[in-house]
């Protein structure tokens, strides 16, 4: 079967997920996918408890890349507050679930909150920002600024009058109960009564719920970027003025694709307390904006797939280069000019690009069967 047969199949079966506004199309790719998956779901049957927590922690970071990825490389709008919504969805879901666990049992009402309320956060911010035609580095500053906040007034919340109900905010140590009578911050809890399900975030299945949810966003977003509405964020990313002289209202494709970035970071705040049963002004500073900037440009800003394994790479030889303590953040950042520098539409992107390229050139020298020339083949 040749290459345009194989993925008409796989157009068929697979729709949008295996459209052309992602790399990887054919069947070497999804056979890939599928190996990969198949070996993330037994790494726990090979690594160690430690090495498995640390692992939930990489597949979290995958969150972040895809909300940005989808909103700076498919949109073309950067945003250098991403951590934010992070922040607001951990703080959120750690606040609400303090309150409520006592009562319900539960984290699901927390779970939910720390998903709509980063998405009712960039609803407000994006129809200043978008309807005030702010642009390009104006909003990037606008939401390191608005990340920068948040950080500063938490810091300051030490006092114990700072508490919401249960939840005590607790300033530079972080949220936590307002006394010792009140639960300690939950790892998620779903269910009620008898059936209940509850995922440690030190657990294997902690591991495997995280590693289904970003399955399924990853998904997800292929799917979203491949239909009609993902052509019209590349048209609203290529040429603004344009697409908005087709009657196409780009300010409201923008407010749009922000809040679901934001909901997808909110979702990857909610996993990460959960995870640590801890939550600190920390995850709104600079380092924290920075970071998820440095995988999506080193992997592809404009691959979701890209921006993912840059992500999950460079969170790995983040863990490595924590030893040396701050300068950590420096060899990341030579990282990001060296790879703009060699390849700048990102190293995950250039090397599908070259790899692309030399099935083709293959295809053109020897044809799609044969083991010599095709003019060989011909003349033969």
């Amino acid at each position: 079967m040749g290459s345009n047969e194989q993925r008409s199949v796989l157009d068929k079966y697979l729709g949008r997920l295996n459209g052309p506004q992602t790399i990887g199309r054919g069947v070497p790719f999804w056979t890939c996918f599928l190996a990969v998956v198949v070996v993330l779901a037994l790494c726990p049957e090979f690594l160690s408890r430690y090495e498995i927590i640390n692992f939930s922690n990489f597949l979290i970071s995958g969150f972040l890349a895809l909300s940005l990825c989808l909103l700076w490389g498919y949109c073309g709008v950067l945003s250098l507050g991403q951590a934010a919504f992070f922040g607001v969805g951990g703080y959120t879901y750690g606040i609400v679930a303090l309150n409520l666990l006592n009562a319900h049992g539960n984290t699901d009402v927390a779970f939910v909150a720390g998903i709509v309320v980063p998405t009712l956060l960039a609803g407000i911010l994006g129809l200043i920002m978008f309807y005030a035609r702010l642009a390009g580095v104006y909003i990037a500053i606008l939401m390191l600024v608005v990340s920068l906040m948040f950080e500063l007034f938490l810091l300051q919340t030490a006092d114990p009058d700072y508490t919401i109900g249960a939840a005590y905010i607790g300033g530079f140590n972080g949220l936590r109960p307002a006394s010792p009578d009140d639960p300690l911050l939950p790892s998620l809890i779903f269910g009620a009564g008898e059936s209940v399900l509850e995922f440690d975030g030190r657990s294997v299945e902690f591991y495997y719920l995280t590693l289904g949810l970003l399955g399924a966003v990853y998904l997800g977003l292929r799917w979203l970027v491949n239909s009609s509405y993902g052509y019209l964020l590349v048209g609203v990313r290529e040429d603004s003025h344009r697409t908005e002289t087709f009657g196409y209202d780009i300010r409201l494709v923008q407010l749009s694709v922000f809040c679901i970035a934001a909901a997808i970071a909110g979702l990857a705040g909610v996993l990460y307390t959960a995870w640590g049963t801890f939550i600190h002004p920390n995850q709104f500073g600079l380092k924290a904006n920075i970071l998820p900037v440095i995988w999506v440009a080193v992997g592809g800003r404009k691959d979701l797939t890209a921006a993912l394994i840059g992500a999950l790479v460079l969170e790995w030889v983040g863990i490595r280069l924590a030893a040396v303590g701050e300068i950590s953040l420096l060899i990341m950042g030579a990282i990001l000019v060296v790879a703009m520098l060699v390849t700048p539409e990102g190293v995950v992107t250039t090397l599908a690009r070259v790899v692309e390229q030399g099935r083709a050139f293959a295809r053109a020298r020897w044809g799609r069967g044969g083991t010599g020339p095709r003019s060989e083949r011909q003349d033969s």
